[in-house]
Order: structure tokens, then C-alpha cells, then sequence
């Protein structure tokens, strides 16, 4: 569960305090029932849970995960995305094809979902602790 950044955390705990583990695992469960019980007629079914929890996130954030702070809230959604796209890119790229809504996307998710969750989570992730870390603890 992510939770608040505060000054005396170590590296590693601000870092895992910017996935969330816990919306991403809701996604992930649903996906895979949702999958089970609708084979290869749930890209649609998945893309719209997928935006469901994405609307919710910030709320579940902001209120339940008690994170308050605008910056910490928004790397968590754009983790949970990032994330996403890794454990749905065949329904994401099924769904997307099937309402033409991106030409040619399929390749470019494919790449997407290996590189960047590698790349969010053992560079980018760093990257914003180091940078915005101490503004994230005074709240700004």
C-alpha cells in the first residue's frame, strides 16, 4: 500500500512507497477472472476495468493510502499505468485494434510493456525520489 513519504525514510522505502503494489494486484486479479471467464472476448472488458480503477486511484490514494500530496498521487497513478499496460498488453492491443483506435499499435505496446516498467521502476522511480522527494515530504 503506498503511503506517505516522510524525511526520515531510506531510499528503498520511498521508492516502494511509489508503486502501488495494491491497485495493481486488484488489476491484476481482475484481469486474470476476467480473462478465465471470457477468453479472447475480454480485451474490452479488461481496457474498461483498467480505466475503472485508473478514475479511482486517485481517490484511493488521496483517502484510504492517506498519501497528500499532489505529486506523490499522480507518480502512483502514472505507476499503476505504466503497470498495467506490462500485465494487459494483449487485451490493451486487442481492444485498441479492434475499434481502430491506433494504427499499428500493437508493436509499439509490446516494447512498451517490457521496457518501461524495467526502466519505471529501477531508474525513473530514483530518479523522482531524488528529485522531487523532499518536496513530496514538505507537502509542496
Amino acid at each position: 500500500m503506498a503511503a506517505p513519504i516522510r524525511a526520515h525514510d531510506s531510499a528503498e522505502d520511498r521508492i516502494s512507497k511509489l508503486l502501488p503494489a495494491d491497485v495493481t494486484a486488484a488489476f491484476l486479479s481482475a484481469k486474470a477472472g476476467l480473462v478465465q471467464a471470457l477468453g479472447e472476448n475480454a480485451a474490452e472488458a479488461v481496457f474498461w476495468t483498467f480505466i475503472s480503477i485508473l478514475i479511482l486511484c486517485p481517490f484511493y490514494f488521496w483517502f484510504v493510502t492517506k498519501a497528500k500530496n499532489y505529486f506523490q498521487v499522480a507518480f502512483l497513478c502514472l505507476t499503476f499505468v505504466v503497470f498495467a499496460i506490462s500485465i494487459a498488453d494483449t487485451q490493451f492491443i486487442g481492444y485498441l485494434q479492434q475499434y481502430r483506435l491506433l494504427a499499428n499499435v500493437g508493436g509499439s505496446i509490446n516494447v512498451i510493456s517490457t521496457v518501461l516498467p524495467i526502466l519505471w521502476a529501477f531508474l525513473i522511480s530514483r530518479i523522482f525520489v531524488e528529485a522531487i522527494g523532499s518536496r513530496v515530504e514538505r507537502g509542496q
